[in-house]
């Protein structure tokens, strides 16, 4: 699920035929000028004896003015009319080689007619592509709105599920504790009783490690239902991700994978208002999943931020993606999911604490497979 994009304008309105008219091919364009020399040309080779050719070839022409129209709207149907006018006016009231037998007045109003045959025209396709574009917009805004009421929703549903799991584990997590808890005050007392030379004392040592981890895993359990509100301050993004980057290095290394920082919009950024200590918590938990992702030597996890506007709301955005292997699609939604892992050793529950983290800050998690043939990119989106 993606909420990123760049919304553009379908057109420029301050001249509505500028679409249109680049679409069409040069040869086109060339028409109703090519057409124009011929009937100019016809004219001018035509005897004045002959009355009704020439009525015929100044009515022909209005199609290149409408051709032009047609192709340029109201510029391009006056501009073909100024042209007209032109090329006709010396053969209508002159003897350059012969003049046009029609009546003066006629001539006159069939030039005048040309101007306003291409005007109105023009106008017409003006409308026309004024209207086409608004329709776009107004479409390109629906297909925005339209998303961002389904990523809405789809938080909505996740807030929701996650909430009433967040209940059912914190429930469970209780349960757990009570018994845990008289169970470590026992073993407090017993391990004085087993001496460290004794055959059990290793089999002791192991129940006593399982108590602790169990420990752990409640804990966790807790960490997701109810997680501790956010203590805000004014912090630099960049800084909270350069500290993150120094502490996975180390296990990067040693798995092979190379970790790259994106520094170039760093200078762009304000500092936002979040609880340093949970969104680096957040950030280790993307980190460290994607290093357990890329499993070969030679992968990396880039990580960088950009400032974007969503729905009409500012974020940071924290983006940390990988070259491994991609999350099968029917995973994608339940990956922030409580018990949902792909690990062995692992109870799924770091992204869901990183997903319950920030959605207290006011913000949320999206993941995707990347386009390449591989890979995965996580974005956090922090309000700014």
């Amino acid at each position: 699920m993606s909420n990123l994009r760049v919304i553009g304008h379908a057109g420029d309105l301050s001249r509505p035929y500028q679409a249109g008219r680049d679409a069409l091919p040069i040869s086109r364009q060339l028409v109703p000028w090519l057409f124009v020399a011929i009937v100019t040309f016809l004219h001018y080779s035509t005897g004045p004896e002959m009355h009704w050719q020439h009525d015929i070839f100044r009515r022909l022409y209005y199609l290149p003015i409408l051709l032009a129209a047609f192709s340029n709207g109201m510029r391009g149907g006056l501009l073909l009319a100024c042209v007209v006018t032109l090329a006709y006016a010396p053969h209508a009231f002159t003897h350059l080689t012969h003049m046009d037998p029609a009546p003066t007045l006629d001539k006159a109003l069939e030039m005048i007619l040309y101007f306003v045959v291409g005007g109105i025209a023009g106008r017409l396709v003006d409308q026309e592509r004024l209207r086409r574009v608004q329709l776009l917009e107004a479409a390109e805004r629906l297909r925005v709105a339209f998303e961002d009421q389904q990523t809405t929703q789809d938080q909505l549903i996740r807030a929701g599920r996650l909430a009433s799991q967040g209940e059912i584990v914190a429930g469970i997590a209780h349960e757990i504790r009570n018994p845990l808890h008289a169970l470590k005050g026992t073993a407090e007392i017993v391990d004085r009783a087993v001496p460290p030379d004794a055959p059990e004392r290793p089999l002791w040592l192991l129940h006593l490690k399982e108590i602790d981890r169990l420990e752990t895993v409640a804990e966790r359990f807790l960490s997701f239902a109810r997680p501790s509100p956010p203590a805000r301050r004014e912090v630099s993004l960049p800084t909270v991700l350069e500290h993150t980057v120094n502490l996975i290095q180390a296990q990067a290394k040693q798995s092979g994978v190379e970790v790259f920082v994106d520094r170039v919009s760093f200078g762009e950024l304000e500092p936002v208002q979040i609880d340093e200590q949970q969104i680096t918590q957040v950030l280790l938990n993307i980190g460290l999943n994607a290093i357990q992702a890329c499993r070969r030597p030679g992968n990396c996890i880039r990580f960088g931020i950009e400032a974007l506007e969503v729905s009409g709301r500012r974020y940071a955005v924290i983006s940390v993606s990988n070259d491994g292997p991609r999350i099968e699609p029917e995973n994608l939604e339940r990956i922030f999911d409580p018990f949902i892992t792909t690990k062995s050793e692992g109870v799924g529950l770091g992204l869901s604490i990183a997903s319950r983290i920030v959605e207290q800050h006011e913000g949320y998690i999206t993941v995707e497979n990347r386009p390449d043939p591989v890979g995965v990119v996580f974005r956090v989106h922090l309000p700014s």
